[in-house]
């Protein structure tokens, strides 16, 4: 039964990701040039591309198609300069962001930029960055892989890599906040923690929670705990804090009765239901959420903090521009990162704003949710959208069969 339900849950997450991006096509979000036939040039506009961990071959085949038709790519600072008028667009003018820092960074994508000589922007996670992360990649490195992992794309760049590439200046580190965190929204149980629940790297799809009064931030939750509704910590929603003697209920029940062996049985998750409702039958539960006030202070300190580490790590740096986590932000969100001393806010699709040109709103930056439409830009070795889709249905499928049955 466990197994059918990790099935079920890896094929929705594959799903929920696609599904932004299908809609963005569909309902034509993205910039005209991924759908006009035979663009001359851009059109005044600076289209921002999004991405993580790359292949080696992938990439270097983008940056040769880039340098190729003179493309030029701009660093955070540029690009807000264009947005607010004060420099004009170059002709040909992109931006290349990674999020989160991933090792691929460093180990790929820093060459090739040196290579060809272009620039990118990477929203880094300081709270997350290890100073023992160096043991845990090789640790890492000696497990299986399988086929289709993209070597890197499992820990974090370490602070002496970033500041080997921040003093290249061929990357522009900026804010993806503190800690990426999810945090529950609700007192709703949705479901329980159970082997392969979240098998994405450092826990980062399980939303934080306090243990003995302190934050964990890395997520490493006991099977058997509840896992309430949740949303992204700039989604400016109320944080909802659970009760901790609840979860500890459940923690001992899965453990008493067996552990991962308890969590095969078809009826796990109605055991664990009851021991909710038991407990609270007795106890009542004394979960509660956060006031206004201190969502206001939490998002601050995401935001504040995350800038103050990143300058105090890389000398001679400012860091001005802020990237959401999952692209998903509010308006509270945006009107403290404000406060905070961002320019900018980068998120992913947004109504209304295909692209970015002079005179937008710079904290509301939109991006294309993928590399691959690079090949859409004008210029010679241009693909065709059916080619880019049918290639990238194709990688996508062989990498969903492999995360589902690993």
């Amino acid at each position: 039964m466990l197994g059918i339900s990790s099935t079920y849950k890896k094929l929705k997450k594959g799903y929920l990701k696609n599904l932004p991006e299908v809609l963005a096509l569909k309902r034509k979000q993205y910039p005209q040039f991924v759908f006009e036939s035979n663009p001359k040039t851009l059109k005044d506009e600076i289209p921002v591309f999004t991405l993580h961990s790359v292949y080696p071959d992938r990439f270097e085949e983008q940056l040769q198609f880039l340098n190729k038709n003179n493309y030029r790519t701009l660093t955070a600072d540029e690009f807000y300069e264009c947005l607010i008028g004060s420099k004009s667009i170059p002709e040909r003018a992109i931006l290349l962001t990674f999020d989160d820092g991933w090792k691929n960074l460093y180990t790929v994508v820093y060459p090739l930029l040196k290579k060809y000589k272009m620039f990118a922007i990477c929203f880094i996670i300081p709270g997350l960055i290890s100073f023992n992360w160096k043991e845990e990649t090789e640790l890492n490195n000696n497990e299986t892989k399988p086929d289709g992992f993209i070597p890197g794309s499992d820990s974090l760049c370490s602070w002496n890599e970033i500041k080997e590439m921040h003093e290249s200046g061929f990357i522009d580190f900026q804010s993806h906040s503190m800690y990426h965190d999810l945090v529950y929204t609700s007192g709703d149980i949705v479901d329980f923690f159970y082997p392969g629940f979240d098998d994405y790297p450092m826990n980062i799809n399980i939303p934080v929670y306090k243990e003995n009064g302190e934050e964990n931030i890395f997520r490493n939750a006991k099977l058997g705990s509840p896992i309430y509704r949740n949303s992204s910590r700039f989604a400016g929603k109320n944080r909802y804090f659970d009760d901790e003697n609840l979860r500890n209920k459940c923690i001992e029940y899965v453990f008493i009765n067996g552990g991962a062996e308890f969590l095969k049985r078809k009826d796990w998750r109605k055991n664990l239901f009851n021991v909710v409702q038991d407990y609270r039958n007795k106890y009542s539960d004394s979960g509660y959420y956060e006031n206004f006030e201190q969502l206001r202070e939490n998002l601050f300190f995401e935001l504040n903090e995350s800038k103050v580490i990143i300058e105090e790590k890389l000398s001679g740096k400012k860091v001005n521009h802020f990237c959401y986590p999952w692209w998903i932000g509010s308006s509270l969100a945006s009107e403290i990162s404000k406060e905070a001393g961002y320019l900018t806010n980068f998120w992913g699709i947004l109504p209304g704003r295909r692209t970015n040109k002079s005179g937008d709103d710079p904290y509301k930056i939109s991006r294309l949710l993928s590399d691959d439409y690079i090949f859409r830009l004008p210029g010679e070795g241009r693909k065709s959208l059916s080619q880019i889709l049918g290639k990238k249905l194709s990688l996508d499928y062989s990498r969903f069969i492999n995360r589902l049955f690993n």
